[in-house]
């Protein structure tokens, strides 16, 4: 059996210039393919929409003349430049044009997450994000038809994606040794916020050019960027470091040694333990918390272009740029929270447990104060607003670099895609009920924005408090059955066994 210390010495091959860094480079751009499209009809919809119809149907069915007021007392902070797009939909309408794409993001997980464990991510990753650049761009031509006809088209795109982040908790298992998993797992995620910043600043410019109608390049864009990126993944990735045909020999031994390759002879014939997963505390710890912590973030997500324009009354082009500040900011603290958490545990600091409680408390309390801080903000604040906002979501960043996104690499690497699957499933359902919430919530009273951002303060709250309390991120004794004793961390086993 190895030792802990011929475990835990430094690779034989530097992370630079390595086919493992240039993978995490590739899943990175794929990160940012999907985040483009999974937002790009958030800011669309603000330049699709005729905002003054919509608010001159809401002035002439509202009695209230208080409310009329609130509507009017910032109008003049608003520019010459405001668009209107040529569609009349209701809040409720738009509620459930952003919350579709969950109702397909929801189905994918658990099966992509089980398919990828046993067969690998290569084709899956590769076919979702080719079926989903298709879907995207057939989107200025369907819109014209109905509302339901861009539903649908949403859902096909989340079906699509839903296969993603399980195939890359596989791809990580795989590719990524424990040591540099924090590092790498953080970068690829960065993706997601570089995305989100691409296509929220330049979809709100794209908005006011007067090429192809303006909004729909904004589909067009991501739809073809995703195409190119479906041969470039194809044509590079395996499905393991074995079969790369660039790969130097003492890059693939250190993978082999360190990686999930160790963790079962043969994937393909690993049993999955049903049972054991839905009756582990770590579990359960990490859907609930990954589900509260993602309430926040798809209320963000979905909603900030829309309380840009409502509340703070932010033209397209300021509301584009303005939207895509909050993940400047945590694509930074990602990245930092992702070096120092690998940090502070490789020099024994903190327990990797201990660890993931911190960074994953930092990532949702800090935002939670300042949610309910911003309540209270209207537009006569507006760019402190925005300065709050940015805070919020950047300290999202220490959940995503070093918290619970990386556990269930952490309890169970072999089953790494089913176990984030099983957590993203259930963290798909406040990507469904956000957008309606905020639509119903907000329909005829803006002021209820204050109700929102109560509801998600919460809603954070209870997520972590329940992670600190139930949580873990020690290897799980379920998850060893398959492992070959003389190639698995010998620390680890000992860990599992005391859990």
């Amino acid at each position: 059996m190895q030792s802990s210390k011929e475990t835990h010495t430094k690779p034989s091959t530097p992370l630079w210039c390595s086919i493992r860094l240039t993978i995490t480079f590739l899943a990175f751009l794929g990160t940012i393919v999907h985040f483009s499209q999974k937002s790009n009809i958030s800011i669309a919809l603000v330049c699709m929409l005729n905002h003054s119809a919509i608010e001159s149907r809401y002035i002439n069915t509202n009695t209230s003349s208080r409310n009329v007021v609130i509507n009017d007392e910032c109008l003049q902070t608003n520019s010459k430049d405001h668009i209107d797009g040529p569609f009349v939909w209701s809040k409720n309408t738009q509620g459930l044009i952003l919350g579709s794409y969950f109702w397909g993001y929801i189905i994918t997980q658990i099966p992509a997450g089980y398919l990828a464990d046993r067969f690998g991510a290569k084709f899956i990753f590769s076919g979702a994000v080719f079926v989903s650049s298709l879907a995207t761009l057939c989107i200025p031509i369907s819109v014209n038809m109905d509302w339901k006809s861009l539903a649908i088209l949403q859902i096909i795109i989340g079906l699509a994606h839903g296969t993603i982040w399980p195939c890359l908790s596989v791809i990580v298992a795989h590719w990524v040794p424990a040591g540099e998993r924090g590092k790498l797992m953080g970068f690829i995620s960065t993706g997601a916020q570089v995305g989100n910043m691409l296509i929220l600043s330049f979809g709100g410019l794209m908005c006011s050019w007067k090429f192809a109608g303006g909004w729909p390049l904004i589909f067009y864009t991501t739809g073809s960027i995703g195409l190119i990126w479906n041969f470039m993944w194809i044509w590079y990735y395996t499905d393991s470091p074995a079969t790369h045909r660039y790969i130097d020999i003492r890059e693939k031994d250190f993978l082999l040694q360190h990686t999930a390759q160790q963790l079962s002879n043969n994937n393909r014939n690993v049993h999955t333990p049903w049972r054991s997963i839905f009756t582990s505390r770590a579990c359960w710890a990490l859907f609930i918390v990954h589900t509260c912590a993602n309430y926040g973030t798809y209320t963000f997500l979905t909603s900030t272009p829309k309380y840009m324009s409502e509340v703070l009354k932010f033209d397209v082009k300021s509301n584009g740029i303005l939207s895509a500040l909050p993940y400047v900011g945590i694509l930074l603290s990602t990245l930092f929270a992702s070096i120092i958490a690998d940090r502070i545990i490789r020099k024994k600091i903190l327990t990797i447990t201990q660890t993931r409680k911190l960074f994953t408390s930092l990532g949702t309390i800090f935002p939670a104060i300042i949610l309910i801080g911003l309540a209270f903000l209207t537009c006569h604040l507006k760019y402190f607003a925005v300065l709050l906002l940015v805070a919020g979501v950047t300290f999202n960043g220490f959940f995503i670099g070093g918290g619970f996104l990386l556990v269930a690499n952490d309890i169970a690497p072999t089953y790494a895609g089913i176990v984030f699957g099983i957590s993203n499933t259930f963290a798909t359902i406040p990507g469904i009920v956000s957008p309606y919430v905020v639509g119903i919530l907000t329909e005829k009273d803006p002021t209820n924005w204050r109700t929102v951002f109560f509801i998600c303060s919460i809603i954070y709250i209870f997520g972590v408090v329940i992670f600190i309390l139930f949580g873990s991120s020690e290897l799980q004794p379920w998850a060893i059955k398959h492992i070959n004793n003389d190639e698995v961390n010998h620390d680890l086993l000992l860990n599992a066994m005391r859990d």
